[in-house]
């Protein structure tokens, strides 16, 4: 007999309203598949219930945990987490009374600040009341919840939900936008944030996660005037990330003021900027850098970065980022005046811009006329030991950017058969890769040439190639992006095209949850040049916003990196990072990382080479004050042949560093940041395990090894089958004077790894 749900999860089911025991009843029968004679726990009665949409997954997890309790706040009960920081933290929800959908945000406050921010917040309510444009989202009701436990005090703000993606997620997948886009997308906000203005109100916080597109063409400023409630003045006390101050006006910094019309009209700008170039006006990856530079700086012409971009939206940007608020025009209203209001026509064009990215590819080639010369955004600018001035180039954050739109590199004639010769010539040209299929799969041509695109799918994407025959992905001026939940490579090589003039962008770029790639080759050659050492990272990865960090993985299996650059980028840190049967032959690191600290991550390593690269792992620390997140670095069977450094104020060679730490100051926690789990892991006799380097003057200073707890790391003299090349039968471990515990094999396996190419 099929054993019913405990008793406490009917009674959660049923006082939230989740479910009818007619929903339970219909999820007897996959219940009774997974369990046959085994008793039904209530875990998979909560599976069955979300496999069957009556639960959604965030809710299935929050019962899972015992912690069905939390999913009731106020008049709402959660669906699904959207994202949060610190302080806050922002829900899909549902009313109880109306079952409409909306957005509720939870924002934790200090006991005194809870009854004069309550009053404030129920002050914008009331200004909301008869308040309505189509791109200002203002909350609708707030509460005052203890929340998630009694004693917790949280104030709830609802809102009108907004369907559709912000502009940094479509800025991640595209690159720059066109400028007739731009304009538009100005226009919308300018003239809701201009109504604003009128019934005395400010929003605060103009930024790119706050604008959303909607399918119909409408751009969004959701959380209008929480900052004036919340965080009225700016504090260094409250420090966030990086890209919270793209748009930060330097009269809120230097003097301390509140939101105003004026400072909202500066973001802007430095939005519409962002949007234009790529990257925003200030690149610095450090917050306090960012801050200083807003305050400190001039927003250059956006000209210097776009030439083609309308003369008079550049002057107009120029204005509007001035650092003297009197420079900038006096209202919201008279700027959206001289900017022009928003039209059907530039509806209809944001709306079909946005639909794009609701295909693989876009529908058809962008219209707006192509650059003079191409525009080189730094993809991820690796510093590779060189002492870079963080304030001048801001390179502690590499800015995952799509340098231009992509333009159609081959011309097919369709009113005539290729004969002869020409059919040779045709082939050897990289084709369009085809548009996956229903279950998110591409299947590519034994041998095939394919350019590098945008391709987005909503769950699994799946690229494919021939197991004896690889396909080859062509990389011209910018990168193959992949954006999906769950991507997975296999039987792929990465070549950078010989005439790409942008190299400094990543080969592949994927934004996703989970990461697999088996049997895939990267390659970009090159010398020991500047130029060179400064190229993007192979693999650029980031996970998708507003999802658990604990569903992260990248995993690499059989994977070769060659050539002069770093092997992979982790814009964040993944729950696991796992490598089996790896090399990385040639300049560059082979993991790179900004490390936001208080975070815990695996670094898991199998039989993994390093041929003359740089460090396995070079941190940046966000900010340099945090402590380092903890680190389990497993490494069994690997060899780490490091390259040694140049000082480039001497011309001398230092000793090669495994960990290089970025920051000017040594972390409290040094000493217990890395669980090292090492065993049969070979490196050369002149290496320093951790070298702390400053990013400002490029100084190295090894630290004290004598306190850090390592066992299963071998220093030892090796040598590998042949010279350093692509070639990855030269870089097979042939003979070690090192002492072997047993005879599991070290290094890599040749056999199961792709050969360089012939071509």
């Amino acid at each position: 007999m099929l054993e019913p749900p405990s008793s406490s999860l009917l009674k959660t089911l049923s006082s939230l309203k989740l479910c009818t025991p007619r929903d339970l009843r219909r999820c007897r029968g996959y219940v009774r598949r997974l369990t046959r004679d085994l008793p039904a726990f209530d875990s998979i009665w909560i599976d069955a219930l979300v496999q069957s949409r009556r639960l959604t997954a965030f809710q299935g997890q929050s019962l899972e945990m015992s912690q069905g309790e939390r999913l009731q706040v106020g008049p709402c009960l959660l669906l699904e987490r959207l994202g949060g920081t610190a302080t806050a933290e922002t829900f899909l929800a549902r009313r109880r009374d109306a079952e409409d959908v909306c957005v509720l945000k939870l924002t934790s406050t200090a006991p005194e600040q809870l009854r004069p921010q309550s009053e404030l917040l129920a002050k914008l309510v009331a200004a909301a009341a008869d308040f309505s444009h189509p791109a200002i989202v203002l909350p609708q009701a707030t509460q005052a919840v203890e929340w998630p436990s009694a004693g917790d005090w949280r104030l709830v703000t609802i809102s009108r939900h907004v369907r559709g993606p912000h502009l940094a997620e479509l800025l991640v997948r595209r690159g720059r936008f066109p400028a007739s886009v731009v304009v538009e997308i100005g226009r919308q906000l300018l003239d809701g944030l201009a109504t604003l203005e009128a019934r005395g109100l400010a929003h605060g916080d103009v930024s790119l996660t706050n604008v959303r597109i909607t399918p119909q063409g409408q751009s969004v400023l959701v959380d209008a005037g929480l900052v004036s409630v919340f965080r009225p003045e700016f504090s260094f006390h409250t420090i966030r990330s990086a890209e919270r101050y793209d748009g930060l006006a330097p009269e809120r910094i230097s003097a301390g003021l509140p939101p105003s019309s004026s400072s909202d009209l500066y973001s802007l700008g430095c939005l519409l900027w962002h949007l234009l170039a790529g990257r925003p006006p200030f690149a610095a990856g450090d917050p306090l850098a960012k801050i200083a530079a807003h305050q400190t700086q001039t927003i250059v012409d956006v000209r210097e970065w776009v030439p083609d971009a309308p003369d008079w939206l550049a002057e107009t940007l120029l204005r509007w980022t001035a650092t003297n608020p009197a420079a900038r025009p006096r209202s919201l209203r008279e700027a959206a005046t001289d900017f022009g209001r928003p039209t059907r026509g530039g509806r209809r064009r944001l709306a079909t811009f946005r639909g794009d990215f609701d295909r693989s590819t876009p529908r058809k080639p962008p219209t707006e006329t192509s650059s003079r010369w191409p525009l080189t955004v730094a993809a991820i600018f690796v510093m590779s030991g060189a002492a870079l001035s963080l304030l001048d180039q801001g390179a502690r954050n590499f800015v995952l950017s799509l340098a231009r739109p992509r333009t159609e590199l081959l011309t097919r004639e369709t009113h005539r058969q290729p004969t002869g010769d020409e059919t040779t010539i045709v082939a050897r040209e990289p084709q369009p890769i085809p548009a996956p299929d229903e279950s998110g799969r591409i299947m590519l041509a034994p041998g095939g040439r394919y350019l590098a695109e945008d391709i987005a799918g909503s769950g699994s994407l799946q690229i494919v190639g021939n197991e004896s025959q690889p396909a080859e992905i062509v990389i011209a001026d910018r990168a193959l992006s992949l954006w999906a939940e769950r991507i997975q490579l296999s039987h792929l090589r990465f070549t950078r095209q010989s005439n790409a003039t942008d190299l400094s962008s990543p080969l592949l770029i994927a934004d996703c949850q989970n990461f697999e790639a088996q049997h895939v080759r990267f390659d970009q050659p090159g010398d020991n040049s500047t130029q060179t050492r400064r190229r993007g990272a192979a693999l650029a990865w980031r996970p998708q916003e507003s999802r658990s960090r604990r569903e992260t993985q990248v995993a690499l299996r059989d994977v070769v990196f060659a050539g002069a650059h770093p092997a992979i980028y982790l814009d964040s840190l993944p729950n696991r990072f796992a490598a089996d049967n790896a090399l990385k032959v040639g300049h560059g690191d082979f993991i790179q990382l900004n490390d936001p600290g208080a975070a815990t991550w695996i670094c898991d390593l199998q039989r993994v080479t390093l041929r003359g690269s740089g460090p396995l792992l070079r941190c940046w620390t966000t900010p340099e004050t945090s402590p380092l997140s903890r680190l389990t670095l497993s490494a069994t069977g690997c060899v780490f042949d490091l390259e040694r450094p140049t000082n480039h104020t001497t011309s001398e060679t230092t000793r090669p560093s495994l960990i290089a730490w970025m920051t000017g100051r040594l972390p409290s926690n040094w000493t217990t940041a890395i669980d090292w789990q090492l065993t049969g892991t070979l490196v050369s006799t002149d290496v320093d395990v951790i070298t702390r380097i400053d990013p400002s003057t490029g100084r190295r200073t090894p630290v004290d090894e004598s306190r850090l707890h390592i066992d299963g790391l071998v220093a030892a003299r090796f040598d590998f089958a042949g010279p350093e090349s692509p070639h990855p039968a030269d870089s097979s471990l042939q003979s070690s004077d090192a002492p072997r515990a047993n005879t599991s094999p070290i290094g890599i396996d040749a056999d199961k790894l792709l050969p360089a190419s012939s071509n």
